[in-house]
């Protein structure tokens, strides 16, 4: 009778060291993955992040521009002869939309316009409502948790919005000039209570800056008093 060839498997070290193999592998692969995913879900946070700071960049923006168009109306009226209407820089006008005439245009975006004056604010975005209007800023962390309060409690998706406004003004060429630096900055809800105000891009999901600047204009001339127009420079 032929003998039998000795057959050798596989031992238990060897199983094991195989399947460790085989495990690192596999929690390799899924750790790539859960980053891919965060990775993803940072990118699209980001983005919305991004289009936030836009839509209310643009209605501060547009804000600015019409109260700058009401002066404008009223110097032209003037001019023209007709006979020019007030009301929307009359605090008791329920058309006013500024204090005092003439509006400057850059207080709709500080409140404050003197030199070195710097305005922190912040809001509440509702992630299911893009309107801009319904943006309001506030003055105090405290009223933005107010206002988040109201968002959790209607199980509503938001985002806070972080505005700090700085005022500078300088004489060139001996005509008064105003410039207000805005940056904006959105965070989540425990980026917001670790580091309030800040608006560096390490403490939020986005962060940008825009400048808007104002020469100062003669309308006396025209209009009795106004011998201190601001003129917006917006693009």
């Amino acid at each position: 009778m032929c003998g039998l060839k000795k057959q050798e498997g596989f031992t238990i070290t060897e199983v094991l060291v195989a399947v460790l193999i085989m495990g690192l592998g596999f929690l390799a692969m899924a750790e790539m993955e859960f980053l891919a995913l965060r990775q993803k879900q940072r990118a699209e946070e980001g983005t919305v992040a991004t289009n936030i700071i836009q839509f209310i960049a643009d209605r501060d923006m547009a804000e600015v521009k019409r109260r700058h168009l009401y002066n404008s109306i009223v110097y032209m009226d003037a001019q023209a002869g007709k006979t020019y209407n007030l009301s929307y820089c009359n605090d008791s006008s329920s058309e006013s939309v500024c204090d005092s005439c003439p509006c400057n245009p850059l207080e709709f975006v500080i409140s404050e316009l003197d030199n070195g004056t710097v305005e922190n604010t912040c809001a509440v975005v509702d992630l299911k409502d893009s309107d801009p209007d319904k943006v309001v800023f506030r003055n105090t962390l405290s009223d933005c948790n107010s206002d988040a309060a109201s968002m959790r409690e209607g199980n509503r998706p938001f985002l806070y919005v972080v505005k700090r406004a700085e005022a500078k003004e300088e004489t060139i060429n001996g005509i008064k000039t105003l410039t207000v630096s805005i940056n904006y900055a959105v965070k989540t809800e425990a980026q917001f209570e670790d580091t309030g105000f800040s608006v560096d891009i390490s403490d939020s999901l986005a962060s940008q800056v825009y400048e808007i600047t104002a020469h100062q204009s003669d309308y006396s001339n025209f209009v009795p008093g106004w011998n201190e127009v601001f003129i917006p420079h917006i693009p």
